[in-house]
């Protein structure tokens, strides 16, 4: 596939007197995430397309499957709007027709009702405007869509796991998700489960999936206005983390832009929405020397226009910007992010 727009590449610094690194295979993957699902196109999330999800989603589908080399794909939350049964069912069956395999981890739309950033029940979460939400009990238990994906990633009744994946790495599925709050969380037991379990692959390459964000990507993630795109206690996850040199890159989706960078040399990398504007997936490739991210347009060119009205009409999102023009066009370059950006990845590790 031919390179889209201006790449940004980041160069770690190499240290002398270092141990070889460990191996990196040739891989590529798809990142599916924030397709906000729902099989009725009525369900009400801040600046997305909803009624387009079905149509937006099967392309994602359809555009991997095109595709001549595809090694798996990570679907990194908030598959669903909220995880009503028949939602539930049909995006299962719409990510079985993938080719490849395909691994699962949990964003806080998946589960019967999304919760606010204030703890506040789901009805206060609800855009103004919205749809009424399902009665009471209506929608799917968390347990019920961790079991909906057992075999994907998932094993049991934990959102977090750990797959051997072809052509040879290691995939590291994180649960980020914190019940009734919109920020993330990793409890003690995981961040313990994490330690071990990547002590039991030192000799293997390590790619990390989680739904929230791990390191800040914008001036406003240290702000109260976009705190809750992050895990709450980032640094801690990061700590362990950085114990092990087998990690390359850790994938995210809850920002809904196109962005990354490079801290104590793993590549963090946020991946962009498939109903939110861009309207788009992420395609990655490592190798021994770098690692590639080029987001893949999904929208037909009036439903991307919809998106970005919406992106712009968005209190949470647009609205932290300055009023006016400069304000419009910094929101859409943010979110638009960049189409491909190049991580040159340190070749020796300390």
């Amino acid at each position: 596939m031919g390179r889209l727009g201006t790449g940004l590449v980041l160069v770690a610094a190499l240290a002398g007197g270092c141990t070889p690194a460990v191996p990196r295979p040739g891989v590529t993957f798809a990142v599916l995430a924030g397709s906000y699902y729902s099989a009725q196109g009525d369900a009400a999330v801040e600046a997305a397309v909803v009624e387009d999800s079905e149509r937006l989603l099967e392309r994602a589908v359809a555009d991997v499957n095109a595709r001549q080399r595809v090694d798996f794909v990570l679907v990194a939350g908030d598959l669903l709007a909220w995880a009503e049964p028949l939602s539930l069912d049909r995006a299962r069956a719409m990510l079985d027709e993938l080719r490849v395999p395909y691994y699962v981890v949990l964003g806080e739309h998946d589960g019967p009702a999304p919760p606010s950033r204030t703890g506040a029940g789901p009805e206060e979460a609800e855009p103004a405007g919205g749809p009424a939400r399902l009665p009471a009990g209506a929608g799917a238990s968390r347990s019920t869509v961790l079991w909906t994906f057992q075999g994907h990633g998932i094993s049991g009744p934990k959102g977090y796991w750990v797959r051997q994946v072809p052509p040879g790495i290691v995939v590291v599925g994180l649960d980020t998700v914190n019940p009734g709050r919109d920020a993330g969380h990793v409890d003690a037991r995981q961040l313990a489960w994490l330690d071990e379990t990547l002590s039991q692959h030192q000799g293997q390459m390590v790619v990390v999936v989680a739904h929230h964000g791990l390191v800040p990507l914008h001036p406003l993630d240290e702000g109260a206005a976009w705190e809750h795109l992050l895990v709450d206690n980032a640094g801690e996850v990061r700590a362990v983390l950085e114990r092990h040199p087998n990690v390359v890159m850790v994938v995210t989706a809850h920002h809904h832009f196109a962005g990354g960078r490079i801290a104590g040399r793993i590549v963090y990398l946020a991946s962009p929405s498939i109903s939110v504007w861009p309207m788009a997936y992420h395609l990655v490739r490592i190798n021994q020397q770098k690692a590639e991210a080029v987001w893949v347009p999904l929208a037909p060119p009036a439903v991307a226009r919809q998106g970005q009205e919406r992106l712009l009409g968005s209190e949470r999102y647009r609205g932290v910007f300055p009023k006016g023009e400069d304000g419009d066009t910094a929101c859409v370059r943010l979110f638009g992010g960049n189409k491909m950006t190049v991580y040159r990845l340190p070749t020796i590790r300390p």
